[in-house]
């Protein structure tokens, strides 16, 4: 295909005397450029709402934490609901927490139940839809949430005052 253009836009400027290449190519671009933002738009307008809050506990305690999903353009299925825990060298694993879901089509609302907590769950956590979302520019990450355990050492603090997020 792109063969094709550039031959045409050869034969075009060879014919004409003018340089049409520049104008098939910005407009090809243009196209793509388009076409580029468009499905950008469209792959975040299907994303679904995610809530969750940042959670707090005691070191040996537990925790129960709740989600929700929503999503009015697509239709939610369990399976494609995961939740991960954050490091400080941006690697995601799988929570060792129990995750319980229901629901499906619109709305998914989950638990996350864990006990025994240690100083090593103190991290961010990330509920997410089918594959991990692109960092945002500012702020946390839509589902992410941060569980602070009592009686571990604080984690580093951004200038919002808000703990970092390993993302």
């Amino acid at each position: 295909w792109y063969q094709r253009r550039v031959r045409e836009a050869v034969v075009s400027t060879q014919s004409t005397g003018s340089s049409g290449i520049n104008a098939e190519y910005g407009e090809n671009m243009s196209i793509l450029f388009l076409a580029f933002v468009i499905g950008a738009v469209s792959a975040q307008a299907g994303y679904p709402t995610i809530t969750v809050q940042d959670q707090k506990g005691e070191k040996g305690g537990s925790i129960a934490a709740s989600f929700t999903l929503e999503s009015s353009e697509i239709k939610l299925q369990q399976s494609d609901v995961h939740v991960d825990k954050a490091s400080k060298d941006h690697k995601f694993s799988p929570v060792r927490f129990s995750v319980k879901m229901e629901g499906s089509g619109s709305k998914i609302t989950g638990t996350i139940t864990g006990d025994k907590l240690t100083c090593d769950d103190q991290s961010g956590y990330l509920v997410y839809y089918q594959r991990i979302p692109r960092p945002p520019a500012h702020g946390p990450p839509p589902g992410s949430f941060m569980l602070m355990i009592d009686g571990c050492p604080k984690p580093p603090r951004r200038s919002s005052g808000r703990p970092t997020f390993y993302y």
